[in-house]
Parts: C-alpha cells; structure tokens; sequence
C-alpha cells in the first residue's frame, strides 16, 4: 500500500474495501507478519460505499476519544474478516488525528532550523502552544498542520522539508510530544522485540 508503484493516483485515502483487501492479502503472506495502517483521520471517508469502520461515529465523541474508536473497529473489521486462526497481535492499526507535519511542530527550534528559517521558530511555538499537544493541532480543512506552515512559509515542500525537519527532531522528541503516536510505536517495538 506505500509502494509508490501501486498508486495510480497521488494523495487521497482508497476506499475502505480496496484498503481491507491489501491488508487481509499481505496478512494471508505470512502469518508471522506484522502490519499496522498510518492514515490521517480527517481524510478518511465517512460515507458512501468506500466508509472507513468508524469513522462516521468517531466524529461526535470527544477528539481524545476518536482516533482510538477508528482503530478498533479498523481492528474488528480485519479480525473478523481473517477468522478464528487470525494473529491478532500481528497487526496494530494507528490513526493520526491529522497529517504527518503535527509532529513538526514537537520542537518548533529545531524544525525551524532543519528547514533553514531560523526566524520562524516563534511563530511555529505560537501555533504549538495553543494545542495540549502537537497531535492536536487542526481547527478546520484550511488550519491543517501543513497550512499553518504553508501560511508561514509559502515555498514549503512536504516530502523534502517535512523528511529534513522530522529527521533532525528525532523519534526521542515526537515520542515525547506526540502521546497517541508514542503508544503505537510502543506497541511496534515491542513486537519487534518479542519477534512477533
């Protein structure tokens, strides 16, 4: 599903059961594998053929509440689909509340200093500090994390800046800052470590 090559289309999340489909086929592999999802809760779909589980009832519970609530049913819908001899602990689904640049905004000094704009450290720490944590970081479509950023710094490219100002903050700090994205990597990392 990140293969670059499977895509026939660019941005957008697939329809539920075209994703369900990839997920189920890369399981039925090899049972030993492990899999997890990374996609952005507000671009899942909520309605028409192609819904994401949960998604539609997520949305009038509290935003604590509701990346959580679309994991597990992503996680039932699997489970049941891959019946009774199904390793459930070979796959872990992760729901980010918003898009990949929340994290950017862990350690606003740093970020602003990975992309060359030492200047816009303030401002990144402006938008920061009004959220209990970078994850929470939306109020509408136009105020995604990557707007704010493209407000403040027009010429902003997310593959190139967003992969240079991840990489100099650092898994310890987004860890740190990030608590729903920490629990998921949590759980990874202890299959990894137990060879699940």
């Amino acid at each position: 599903m990140g293969k670059q090559r499977a895509r026939d289309r660019r941005g957008g999340i697939r329809p539920w059961p075209e994703v369900r489909k990839r997920i189920i086929n890369f399981l039925l592999q090899d049972p030993g594998q492990l899999a997890s999802t990374m996609v952005d809760y507000y671009g899942l779909p909520q309605n028409g053929p192609g819904r994401w589980p949960g998604r539609a009832e997520a949305r009038r519970l509290p935003l604590s509440d509701r990346a959580a609530h679309v994991e597990n049913a992503i996680y039932s819908d699997i489970s049941n689909e891959m019946g009774d001899g199904f390793n459930t602990s070979g796959f872990i689904p992760y729901v980010m509340m918003h898009e990949f640049e929340a994290m950017l905004f862990s350690d606003c000094s740093t970020f602003a200093q990975a992309i060359n704009h030492p200047d816009l450290a303030v401002p990144f720490q402006r938008v920061r500090d009004r959220f209990n944590t970078p994850e929470e970081i939306n109020d509408a479509p136009e105020t995604a994390p990557s707007k704010r950023i493209a407000n403040l710094l027009p010429s902003y490219q997310k593959p190139l800046l967003g992969v240079e100002a991840v990489s100099a903050i650092g898994l310890p700090v987004i860890h740190r800052e990030c608590p729903h994205f920490a629990q998921w990597l949590t759980q990874l990392e202890k299959l990894v470590r137990l060879g699940a």
